[in-house]
C-alpha cells in the first residue's frame, strides 16, 4: 500500500498540469484561438529544447547499437498497439469507416508530455533520454504505418520531418562531436529554461484541449467505442506489455529499456491524435471518445499498472 501511495503522489503533477489547463480553458483564460499559436511553439521552440537539453547533458557520446533498439522499440509497439486495436474493432463490429480513427487513437499511447513527467517522477532524469530515443521510433510509426491506417492512402514519410524527430537526430548527432562544449554557456542557459517550459506549458495546453472535448461529449451508440477503447489501452495493451517483460527476449546492455516499457504500457491515448485525425479528415467524434474514456479511466489504472510494473521489474 506504500508504494501505490508513492506511485499516487508520483502521478498527481500532470494531472494537477491538465486540472490546470482545463480551469484556465474554462475561466476563458486559456481560449482555444490560442490553441494553434501555442501548440507550434510548443512543438516547435519548447519541446526540442528540451531534447537538446537531455540528450546534450547526458553520458550519452555515441551511437551505436544501443541507440538503435530503443526506437526499435518504440516502433514496434505502436504497431503492437494498432494491431490490438484492430482485432478489437473488428470483434466490436466498429463500422470501417470509425475503425478507421478508432485503430488510429486507440493504438497510439500517450508517449511524451504525459509520460515523461511520470518516468521522471518514478526513475529521476536518467530516464528521460531513454524515453526520447524511444519515442523517436513511436514517431516514425505514426507518421509512416498510422497515417496508412487511418487514410488507406499510399505510404508518406513527409510527417517524419517534424520538430521533435529533427531535434533527436541533431542532438545525437551534436553530442557524438562534443556535445555541449560547442554551446557557449549563455545559450546552455537559455536552452535549459526554454526545454523545462515544454512539459508544464504541454500539459496545460491538453488540459484545455480536454475540457473542450468533454463539452461536446456524447457516447457512441452501444459505448462500443467507449468499452474498446478501454479494452485496448487500459487493459490488454498493459497487459500483453507487462506480460512480455516477464517472459520475452530483453536485449543485454540497455538498463533502462523494460522501465521505458512499464511507463508506456500504463499510459492512456495520447489527446495529439485527435489533432491529426481533424487533419486527415477522419472521425472526430470516434477519436474523442477513444481517448476521452481511456484518460478519464486511466486515474484509476495508471497507478495501478504502474505500481504492478515496478514489481514486475523487481
Amino acid at each position: 500500500m506504500e508504494n501505490l501511495t508513492e506511485i499516487l503522489v508520483s502521478v498527481l503533477p500532470p494531472f494537477l498540469l491538465l486540472g490546470v489547463g482545463a480551469f484556465a480553458r474554462g475561466a476563458g483564460w486559456l481560449r482555444a484561438e490560442a490553441d494553434a499559436s501555442l501548440s507550434m511553439m510548443t512543438i516547435r521552440i519548447l519541446y526540442p529544447c528540451f531534447i537538446f537539453y537531455h540528450v546534450l547533458g547526458s553520458e550519452r557520446t555515441e551511437i551505436d547499437e544501443n541507440t538503435l533498439v530503443l526506437p526499435g522499440f518504440g516502433f514496434l509497439l505502436i504497431i503492437l498497439g494498432f494491431g490490438i486495436s484492430w482485432i478489437v474493432a473488428r470483434l466490436m463490429k466498429i463500422d470501417p469507416w470509425s475503425a478507421r480513427s478508432f485503430v488510429f487513437c486507440s493504438g497510439i499511447f500517450n508517449y511524451g508530455f504525459f509520460a515523461l513527467p511520470v518516468a521522471l517522477s518514478i526513475f529521476g532524469d536518467e530516464i528521460i533520454v531513454e524515453i526520447i530515443l524511444f519515442n523517436l521510433g513511436v514517431e516514425v510509426a505514426i507518421w509512416t504505418i498510422g497515417i496508412l491506417l487511418l487514410t488507406s492512402s499510399s505510404l508518406s514519410v513527409r510527417g517524419l520531418l517534424n520538430p521533435p524527430s529533427v531535434a533527436v537526430i541533431l542532438a545525437l548527432f551534436v553530442q557524438a562531436n562534443g556535445g555541449k562544449e560547442w554551446i557557449p554557456a549563455y545559450s546552455w542557459e537559455v536552452i535549459e529554461m526554454i526545454g523545462r517550459c515544454s512539459i508544464p506549458m504541454g500539459l496545460i495546453l491538453i488540459g484545455g484541449s480536454f475540457y473542450q472535448l468533454l463539452r461536446g461529449f456524447q457516447c457512441s451508440k452501444g459505448y462500443r467505442v467507449e468499452i474498446s477503447a478501454l479494452l485496448v489501452r487500459n487493459f490488454i495493451f498493459p497487459v500483453l506489455v507487462l506480460a512480455y517483460l516477464s517472459w520475452g527476449w530483453l536485449p543485454d546492455g540497455i538498463d533502462w529499456l523494460p522501465e521505458v516499457l512499464m511507463i508506456q504500457a500504463a499510459m492512456p491515448a495520447g489527446i495529439f491524435a485527435v489533432v491529426i485525425v481533424g487533419n486527415y479528415k477522419g472521425d472526430r467524434n470516434t477519436a474523442m471518445r477513444a481517448i476521452i474514456v481511456t484518460m478519464v479511466a486511466s486515474v484509476a489504472t495508471l497507478p495501478f499498472w504502474l505500481a504492478y510494473g515496478l514489481k514486475v521489474l523487481e
